[in-house]
């Protein structure tokens, strides 16, 4: 698993923190925005996708939410690829097809 955590937009003052990156085990990016947080508090989630089973396939789409939020590094993309290549998800490894099985998701050949 990869993370990258990206500095929040100036505008963005309702944001403390964005986290990107590579889930191998899901097989998705991911993409998690903390609110500020209060005081005495965690920081709230504001948006949180690739929590699922191949919910984000393409660093692209990760990339194209992520700019909403934070300031996003020219090279972040062929990064969060450079991460997939690297740990690419394995459904062959047992807990994955576990996973795959508990999800209902049909085993890939």
């Amino acid at each position: 698993m990869s993370r990258y955590s990206l500095k929040p937009l100036p505008h963005r003052a309702d944001v403390y923190e964005v986290a990107v990156g590579w889930d191998a085990g899901l097989g998705t990016y991911f993409i998690t925005v903390f609110g500020t947080p209060e005081i005495q508090r965690e920081p709230e989630v504001r948006l949180w996708r690739g929590n699922v089973w191949r919910d984000l396939v393409a660093a692209q789409e990760l990339v194209a939410i992520a700019e909403k939020y934070a300031e996003v590094p020219a090279d972040l993309t062929t990064r969060l690829e450079e991460d997939r290549i690297a740990a690419p998800h394995q459904l062959r490894q047992p807990i994955n097809r576990v996973i795959s099985q508990l999800l209902g998701r049909v085993p890939e050949k």
